[in-house]
């Protein structure tokens, strides 16, 4: 796949399995975790589902080739909803009962039940394409859960966000964490910390809608009023200074992106809701991170079309998102911001780029998926919905399957930077794509659809021209043979309007 050709500094990681010594983590297999309890116990947790309260249980992980036992851990419901569901989501605790205490290098994580998501793998797309685009990684892996050796279903492992995380990702975890849920929308009230201390979450179990989850003992919420009061500062070149100086505006930018690209509108931008900040303390800075990202790629609430939703115009207008209004509005910013937008586009969500990751993680959960008869109880999801939710819409909240949602997307927002005034965005758009590549007997050209009529031609590296083609105007898509070319890389050259656009591949 071609690299981007916007000059933004951008790391990329691919979709390919890595195995880590870690394999409470190890994505490349459905390991089982299985949790033994008194049964009364789990008979509170799974009434009282608005409780926090840890009960012990032993914990077993099955690796496949090991199996650990861990016994005396907290056991409980986690999430907002999804309590409420007929499928729970848990929340497992290694360090409740001792002290300390820590499993592959971990206090605590999380058993995500997908239960609205007929595919079950949109959370974990999620933060693959996160990692993908150079965030700071959040691990996830599938694992099968058996309560008293009852088979509960399939579930997503999520790494807690917690010190141990931020020691992992960041290097250090000294600084202040805030998890941020609704209606927490950064808007200046006062100067008054308790002012938004004092803000409710409307989550189901309530508490800050700002809630402070390092260094509580001295519940110091400083840092955040002082971004706020910078979040009303208006907008000129000192705001473009003093915002630099509060949060890693370039993250945050990039963070914003991979949303809109995934259509994840449960977020700040959209819904004031699901997101991070962390005050480093060796930059002096916040960082922006999103989270809770099911609803994506697709799923709705809220009767949007989040396929065609306009890129350049995202968040909600009818009331005030500082953090993206304000930095948007600085020239430079939104510039790197629709830089950001054209890359993740071309080199995560594109078809050619994450399909085939989508069809992995398909083929890896397809066995444990079918087997759990639990997803079926919320909205009667059938052994059909979960292969058909990959292609097609199943249901009001889900009105694309995955993959038509990505096809829309990418083409939609390719689209809609066409129309920016960055000049190497207009040139970019004309750029091919090539799917598959390698390419063994087809090559699919895929190309933002123009006014005119282009030509599109076959070189070798010597510069000799091989084969040559018209695609018409307005079409987006060319599927041409390779067959009877030897293996080796090749070039492949669009002209119109006098300017000239190429993508190499390979031909195996």
């Amino acid at each position: 796949m071609k690299s981007s050709l916007l000059l933004v500094p951008f790391i990329l990681f691919t979709f390919n399995k890595l195995y880590s010594q870690n394999t409470l983590f190890d994505d490349t297999r459905v390991s089982s975790v299985y949790i033994d309890i008194n049964p009364d116990s789990l008979e509170v947790i799974m009434t009282d589902v608005l409780s926090d309260h840890y009960f012990s249980a032993r914990f077993i992980y099955d690796y496949g080739t090991t199996r650990d036992t861990v016994n005396n851990v907290g056991f409980r419901l986690r999430g907002n909803t999804s309590r409420y569901s007929q499928k729970k989501s848990f929340k497992i605790s290694f360090n409740t009962y001792v002290s300390g205490r820590r499993y592959q290098g971990v206090k605590k994580i999380n058993l995500n039940g997908q239960h609205n998501d007929p595919t079950m793998i949109r959370e974990k797309l999620f933060y693959d394409s996160w990692k993908k685009a150079g965030m700071v990684e959040r691990r996830t892996s599938f694992v099968k859960l058996y309560i008293n050796q009852a088979y509960y279903g399939l579930y997503t492992n999520l790494e807690e966000f917690d010190k141990d995380w931020l020691q992992r990702v960041y290097g250090e975890n000294d600084g202040n964490l805030y998890k941020c849920t609704y209606p927490a929308d950064l808007v200046y009230l006062n100067t008054n910390q308790q002012t938004y201390k004092d803000i409710q979450s409307s989550s189901a179990t309530g508490g800050r809608a700002y809630d402070l989850q390092t260094n509580e003992n001295e519940d110091d919420y400083r840092d955040l009023v002082d971004l706020i009061v910078v979040l009303n500062h208006k907008v000129d070149t000192a705001f473009a200074r003093l915002v630099e100086e509060k949060i890693n505006v370039d993250s945050f930018l990039k963070a914003f992106a991979i949303d809109v690209a995934s259509g994840n509108w449960d977020d700040y931008m959209y819904n004031k809701n699901n997101y991070f900040l962390y005050h480093r303390a060796d930059t002096d800075k916040f960082e922006f991170i999103s989270y809770d990202t099911d609803n994506t790629f697709g799923v709705d609430w809220v009767n949007r079309d989040w396929a065609t939703r306009n890129s350049l115009d995202w968040y909600t207008h009818h009331e005030p998102r500082p953090l993206a209004s304000k930095i948007l509005s600085v020239p430079a910013f939104m510039d790197k911001y629709i830089r950001y937008l054209d890359t993740i586009a071309r080199e995560i969500i594109n078809p050619a780029a994450i399909f085939s990751h989508i069809d992995s993680l398909k083929s890896l959960i397809t066995d444990a998926a079918i087997a759990d008869t639990y997803r079926t109880l919320d909205y009667g999801y059938t052994v059909s919905d979960f292969h058909n939710g990959f292609t097609a819409a199943i249901d009001i909240h889900t009105p694309y399957g995955i993959k038509p949602f990505l096809t829309k997307r990418y083409t939609t927002m390719l689209q809609q930077l066409a129309t920016y005034s960055v000049p190497e965005l207009a040139f970019a758009s004309s750029t091919p794509f090539l799917f598959p590549n390698p390419a063994g007997e087809l090559l699919t050209v895929q190309i933002l659809p123009l006014k005119n009529d282009r030509q599109v031609s076959l070189y070798d590296l010597s510069g000799r021209k091989l084969k040559s083609y018209i695609l018409q105007r307005k079409q987006s898509e060319l599927t041409v043979s390779v067959a009877d070319l030897k293996p080796g890389v090749y070039l492949l050259v669009t002209e119109h309007d006098g300017r000239t656009a190429s993508s190499r591949f390979i031909k195996k």
